[in-house]
């Protein structure tokens, strides 16, 4: 019929608005959402960034003490900070000079100094004492005042194990103060204190090994700086475990297998056969120390091995670096020069090589490997 419209028409036209009203409300929360966290993130981040350099503190009456608001400029306007005491009797402000203010206590009690910049308010609790007597001992000190500290690599674990006696990391704590600490830090020989980290809540452990397999240990210091500009420290004694290792393996080695009586070739020889006879070959491993660790390694790692070993029987020996030198060591034996060749890769017992070499044959070899003639030859 004309001029009519149909019950099933307007219905689905309402259902339709319904529709569209809700997908806007949906729209429109979302995007508070997000107005929201960004605002709570902006704020977040601006609380992190700025603080005052007390939280609490004790002051006598008549004292006078400085507090500032960390994280603003120095060159920032005085104005552009508020200062505030809850209890001006007790505690006043003093003074005010760019990013800092000057308390001054006046009688006992307790007062809260608020620091209000960007609209948002950082405080501090002042209690104020009449007599010196009535303050808070401030003693603070480490839980340690040396610690002693192992380094273990993972790779190495399977084979040495940790030991439940040492002390792969430890945790630094301050006692005695109600003072935070501002900052830690590694102090000593650059090139010791970088094989060691502390984090910023104090955890202390070792990032790396020590170079030099004869290093026994290395010391260095651990210091904490307070937020009242006292510094703490401790000694720090590291051993390295893989290191530790080598040198009970040299000296079981010296002490299984050399005597006093072998000629030099003889102390040559045996180490040849003894790398060659526990260790397996080991594909793209070239680390002589994991060579020794883990019983494996390439051609690499055993003539470096072979080198270290010769080395610590008193021989002159010394490694040939190119990659093509597969397995190849010079050493110097009862006045001749030979060349030294392990790292086969057949299962253990492995085959090695011996040969004598005269100058010229030294010479050709070291075209590629820069071997030092003076080392090995005595000129």
């Amino acid at each position: 019929m004309k001029g009519k419209v149909s019950k099933n028409y307007l219905s689905s036209v309402n259902e339709g608005r319904s529709l569209a009203v809700r997908c806007l409300y949906l729209a429109l929360a979302v995007c508070m959402a997000f107005v929201i966290l960004s605002v709570t993130e902006v704020e977040a981040k601006s609380k992190k960034k700025y603080r005052l350099s007390y939280t609490s503190k004790t002051m006598e009456r008549g004292e006078f003490y400085n507090i500032s608001l960390k994280g603003v400029p120095k060159s920032v306007k005085a104005k552009k900070i508020k200062w505030k005491s809850s209890n001006k009797k007790v505690v006043s402000i003093y003074s005010k000079k760019k990013n800092r203010a000057v308390l001054r206590a006046k009688k006992c009690g307790n007062a809260k100094i608020t620091a209000i910049y960007k609209g948002r308010k950082y405080t501090c609790k002042v209690t104020v004492v009449k007599d010196p007597e009535q303050k808070k001992a401030d003693n603070p000190a480490l839980n340690a005042s040396s610690v002693v500290i192992h380094y273990l690599p993972d790779y190495a674990v399977p084979y040495i194990k940790k030991d439940a006696a040492y002390n792969y990391s430890f945790q630094f704590t301050v006692s005695g103060t109600d003072e935070s600490v501002r900052s830690w830090s590694i102090e000593g020989d650059p090139v010791v204190a970088k094989r060691y980290h502390i984090t910023d809540k104090g955890l202390l452990y070792k990032v790396f090994g020590d170079d030099d397999y004869r290093t026994e240990y290395t010391e260095c210091t651990v210091k904490a700086e307070l937020t009242n500009g006292k510094v703490l420290t401790a000694g720090i004694r590291g051993y390295d475990d893989v290191n530790i290792f080598i040198r009970n393996t040299i000296s079981d080695f010296k002490k299984t297998y050399i005597t006093d009586k072998m000629t030099e070739y003889e102390k040559m020889e045996k180490v040849a056969w003894y790398l060659s006879a526990f260790y397996e070959y080991r594909v793209a491993q070239p680390s002589w120390s994991e060579y020794l660790v883990t019983g494996s390694g390439d051609c690499q790692a055993s003539r470096h091995a072979v080198m270290i070993f010769c080395r610590e029987l008193g021989l002159k020996a010394a490694a040939c670096p190119d990659f093509d030198s597969h397995g190849q060591t010079v050493v110097r034996a009862d006045g001749k020069v030979y060349l030294v060749t392990t790292g086969f890769g057949n299962p253990k017992p492995r085959y090695y090589q011996i040969n004598e070499i005269t100058r010229a044959d030294f010479d050709k070899i070291n075209e590629k490997n820069f071997v030092d003639p003076a080392y090995i030859w005595g000129e």
